[in-house]
């Protein structure tokens, strides 16, 4: 071993990797017992962690995520240590150096998970961890009776079970809704656990076991049925809860599922609703039947929802009456009848309003058929037939489905029930008519960017098409395999099965549906083979989505599908062949985004009517650029923007008029320009522009995304294999995954905005950031330039860009090389600069009279990794700071400001310019080795140089500063100098040892009372080492003390 010293200096000449290797090899020993010391130092800190979860996990809490996602890593790294352990007991000459290279990388993650693991706020949070909670607590309107009686049962030991039932839209689910709010808003727990479950028409025994488990956490749900009951009733059986199984339709076990009989012994209770009352009696639930509302009531909650400017009408007051006398007492009714009537006070129109409800109600018989007509009424009075289909469509998902707004919308284009127009315009169209069915209560609004419709709204909707053309509809019941041919009626015209488990098309399902024009078979992602004549009799069909299904191929039928406007196969990630689509001439949609499709489909050019294509597909080889021209109305039209094959043509792209949405990766910088240049002018509402030779690095929408992810293959795969398999896909950095009972929460950095796997299926984007990532879904006019040559070649960006990148650049030395830039981008929100060598400022006066224009709107700015950079912003040299009045405003807009790993920057912020930065709410220095100080006091200790300034200047709106890695850093600002930082919430400090003075002013320190340090805004102050903070003086005598509470080691 004593050779191994001599033989490494030798070796040097061979490069750095050798030495690394001959490294990892000698010190394997060493930095084993490094990594078992630190292993222990975090196991004590996971025990630490789990008493205080003992201590603050009560009754409605539930951990946070971060906490979990640590005590999992801490348990992933455990396992980690021990397979290395085996390996140490076998390990020969030839495989130490891998093995101590993994042991240092593990060493790394250890220390990682140890910084995360100091929580200085609370572990828990106070939401419920539920399965289907209603998370809006609705108007209630009479009904004290029975809230009062449902909750005295809740507190009788005599009474476990209770079924609440009723006819649909009399407000079942309404008045349990304020039941379970009611028990969680009870400071002393009454129940260990309050669970909600939607069970739906079509009762799923596991997917109702799955929800149960979610809702206990309990992980690792069996397979076979015998076991999953066993968990189910253990573990409930361990739990003073109340179970809220909502909308139950038919009878069943509860010893089936699992759920143990509430009894006055283990003091738990069931609530169920049902329409039925044999449902109830079955169950052995005491029954609470829920009454119409009375007169009274039924008024008040109608002005509740169409407005008491009716009462200021004296001529409506009778009709008034006797519209709510219509509604019969149904609270669903009255609320979707009264948003119909909302803003309306002429008399003529009441009474004819009046009239027709009492047609729709006479004419029928049964309790059901009452309800819907009454609900019908309000249908009918949408008036327009585009309108109600849009309503009408809504029925195809599934019961209780979150349902996006965007989709819907592409499908109500698809339809043709908005028209014709721009993209832009039957966006507008489609949220306008989406506002108008919340607001007359037909939908309801499900989260920002979702609606839901009400199992009755549904009902009524297919009630609706129960005659004439009709839907068939069996989206979400679990389906294994479609209905017989002689179940296709020949009447069908929209046909939904979104959402099973169907695996095949036999040859022998041919349904005989000449009108059918719409079939919807996404996510059904077991399907793997579909029959070619499955679509022989359909010469009707319009619109088609096979969206992740498994499917290899279409078969070859799907050519003669000449009426089809619209071919969906999004996320098919195992299509490879798709036939000739020659005579589709019809053909307005084609969505092949994340198929396996290595060429266009054959006979692509001939789709002369085609306004949408999305070939966002890494697999894509190649694109024929002779076809764009044939495809003049494409108005939205993406290709995969990291692809180094598909080979874009400027010329060819921008005859391409119609174009709104653009998204797309150029080789050649001529090619760029000439797009760029020809779209000015134009009003593309959205764009992605890479301009990047095939050998360039970039990232696409980076940053950190959490992805819901659904598993339901066989239970073989554990956490780390599906790790390995996402990280081994292309543009993926970093994964973090949380699994709870088949439910796997994917946090993934990198390129990636989805992650489908064979048998995972992306669910729902759940959240974006840190904000530069985020920023991007927000703006949608981005440019990214990498490996480009900027200071040799002019590059022309668009005059509304609101997004730039640049990676790579290394001949720029500031951003006004780009000229047109400087001359006409005044839109500008986000700009990150990264990895250019060259650069030496962000702006140079020597280029324009001007610095403010292109930046005086920045709102984000991001720098990293640029070695030469030096000053923000360069002047000319006869100039100086206190005449520069170009400074004036130059980041007066900017809201976060990162800067990274740029190794010669000494100042950041010249004096002047800190006094603009009024709007920062976030600033981030970190490992830049040479950094002396974030505000320059150079200029304002100029002689001669006029300036009088207060002693305090202010960071009105700073919320977060973060310093990290700066061994230089001696001041934040000159030391007769305060900054009041009136919102400032977080301060984290590391490894900034030099830094002697913290010239921060904090509200904090304006309060002497200590007892109520809860009542400022300010949350975090993270430090090290502690050498440091004992250390570091600040101006505020009793800073120290002050801040105390909120104190944390990194």
């Amino acid at each position: 071993m004593e050779l191994v010293g001599p033989i490494c200096e030798v070796l040097k000449c061979l490069g750095d990797p050798t030495c690394t290797y001959i490294e990892h090899h000698r010190k394997l020993k060493d930095r084993m017992n490094d990594l078992q010391e630190r292993l222990v130092r975090l196991n004590a800190m996971k025990k630490d962690v789990e008493r205080r979860i003992n201590a603050e996990l009560r009754w409605g809490r539930l951990l946070r995520e971060e906490v979990e996602k640590w005590l999992l890593d801490v348990q992933t790294v455990n396992n980690t240590m021990r397979d290395i352990d085996e390996r140490m007991q076998n390990v020969s000459c030839f495989s130490r150096a891998r093995l101590g290279k993994r042991i240092a990388q593990t060493v790394e993650q250890v220390e990682g998970i140890i910084e995360r693991g100091r929580f200085p706020e609370a572990l828990v949070i106070d939401n419920p961890s539920t399965v289907g909670v209603p998370f809006q607590s609705e108007h209630l309107e009479g009904e004290i009776m029975v809230i009062e009686d449902i909750w005295n049962y809740l507190m009788s030991d005599e009474i476990g079970m209770i079924g609440v039932c009723g006819m649909g839209g009399i407000g079942k689910t309404t008045i349990v809704k304020h039941i379970y709010y009611q028990l969680l808003k009870e400071t002393k727990p009454l129940f260990d656990k309050i669970i909600w479950v939607t069970v739906s028409k079509e009762l799923n025994i596991p997917k109702l076991q799955q929800n149960l488990a979610n809702a206990m956490n309990i992980v690792g749900l069996p397979e076979s049925e015998p076991e999953r009951v066993a968990v189910l009733m253990d573990k409930l059986g361990q739990r003073r809860y109340v179970l809220i199984l909502d909308d139950v339709w038919k009878e069943f076990s509860l010893a089936e599922v699992g759920i143990p009989k509430p009894t006055s012994s283990n003091g738990s209770k069931l609530v169920l609703t049902s329409r039925s009352i044999d449902v109830c009696i079955s169950l052995d639930c005491k029954v609470v039947k829920v009454p119409p509302l009375s007169n009274e009531e039924s008024m008040n909650l109608f002005l509740e929802h169409a407005g008491r400017g009716v009462l200021k009408v004296p001529s409506l007051k009778q009709i008034l009456d006797d519209v709510v006398k219509e509604c019969d007492g149904l609270p669903l009714a009255i609320a979707v009848i009264a948003g119909s009537m909302k803003g309306i006070y002429d008399v003529a129109e009441w009474r004819n309003a009046l009239r027709e409800l009492r047609d729709h109600v006479r004419s029928v018989k049964g309790a059901d058929v009452e309800i819907y007509e009454r609900l019908k009424f309000s249908f009918d009075r949408l008036g327009d037939l585009k309108i109600q289909s849009c309503f009408l469509y809504c029925s195809l998902y599934p019961e209780d489905y979150i349902i996006p707004r965007e989709e819907l919308i592409e499908y109500w284009i698809d339809e043709e029930f908005l028209g014709t127009g721009s993209r832009q315009e039957l966006y507008d169209k489609g949220h306008t008519i989406l506002n108008r069915l919340e607001n007359n209560c037909l939908l309801e609004k499900a989260g920002t960017d979702t609606v839901k419709m009400h199992d009755v709204m549904r009902d009524t909707a297919l009630y609706i098409k129960g005659s004439g053309s009709r839907f068939k509809v069996q989206s979400g019941n679990g389906l294994k395999e479609l209905p017989s041919k002689q179940e296709w009626g020949e009447d069908l015209e929209k046909v939904s099965f979104m959402v099973n488990n169907v695996s095949e098309i036999p040859p022998h399902l041919s349904p005989n549906c000449e009108i059918l024009s719409t079939l919807l078979l996404q996510n059904n992602k077991c399907l793997e083979r579909i029959s070619e004549s499955f679509f022989q009799h359909m010469h009707s069909l319009s619109i088609l989505d096979l969206s992740y299904t498994s499917i290899k191929q279409l078969p070859n039928s799907v050519s003669n599908l000449q009426t089809l406007i619209a071919l969906v196969l999004r996320g098919c990630n195992k299509l490879r062949y798709v036939p000739s689509l020659e005579k589709l001439k019809a053909l307005r949609k084609l969505n092949l985004r994340d198929t396996a499709m290595e060429e266009v489909p054959k006979g692509l050019e001939m789709l002369v009517n085609l306004t949408y294509l999305d070939l966002s597909t890494e697999s894509l080889k190649e694109f024929p650029m002779a076809i764009l021209p044939q495809l003049s109305c494409l108005q939205y039209l993406i290709f995969y923007s990291k692809s180094c094959t598909v080979k874009l043509d400027g010329s060819e792209a921008a005859r391409l008029r119609k174009l709104e949405k653009f998204e797309g990766r150029f080789n050649e910088l001529t090619d760029f320009n000439d797009y760029t240049d020809s779209i000015r002018g134009q009003s593309l509402t959205s764009y992605l522009l890479v301009m990047a030779p095939p050998e360039a690095k970039f990232k696409v929408k980076e940053g950190t995304r959490k992805l819901k992810l659904k598993y339901d293959g066989p239970g073989d795969i554990t956490v780390p294999k599906l790790m390995k398999m996402i990280e081994a896909l292309q543009g993926v950095e970093y994964v973090a995954i949380k699994e709870i009972n088949g439910q796997v929460k994917v946090k993934v950095t990198g390129d990636r905005t989805d992650v489908t796997l064979t048998k995972y299926i992306d669910l729902q984007q759940l959240s974006l950031g840190p904000n530069r990532r985020g920023f991007r879904s927000v703006l949608h006019k981005e440019v990214i330039l990498s490996g480009c040559q900027i200071g040799r070649d002019p590059v022309i960006l668009p005059t509304d860009l609101m997004l730039l990148r640049i990676f790579e650049s290394h001949n720029v030395r500031s951003l006004s090389d780009i000229s047109i830039f400087f001359q006409q981008a005044s839109q500008l929100r986000f700009c990150s600069v990264e990895d250019c060598k060259g650069i030496e400022s962000i702006l140079d006066s020597s280029y324009s009279n001007s610095l403010c224009s292109p930046l005086e709107n920045l709102e984000y700015l991001w720098l990293e990794r640029l070695d030469n950079l030096h000053v923000l912003i360069k002047l000319e040299a006869p100039l100086s700071i206190s005449r520069s009045l170009p400074l004036l405003g130059i980041f007066s807009h900017l809201k976060s400001f990162v800067i990274k790993k740029c190794l010669n920057m000494k100042r950041l912020f010249p004096f002047k310019l800190a006094h603009d930065l009024q709007y920062l709410e976030n600033l981030v220095v970190c490992d830049c080795v040479q950094m002396e100080e974030i505000i320059s006091s150079e200029e304002e200790n100029h002689k001669g140089n006029g300036i009088n300034t207060p002693m305090k200047f202010s960071f009105p709106n700073l919320r977060e500063l973060r310093l990290k890695n700066l061994p230089e850093l001696k001041s934040i600002c000159s030391s007769n100098r305060e900054m009041v930082c009136n919102s400032l919430m977080k301060i984290e400090v590391k490894k900034c040892t030099n830094l002697k003075r913290m010239p921060l002013y904090l509200p904090l320190f304006q309060d002497t009372h200590q007892s109520a340090p809860s009542a400022h805004p300010f949350l975090l102050i993270r430090i090290d080492p502690m050498e440091w903070w004992e250390s570091v003086e600040w101006d505020y005598p009793n800073a120290k003390e002050v801040l105390r509470p909120w104190l944390n080691l990194y």
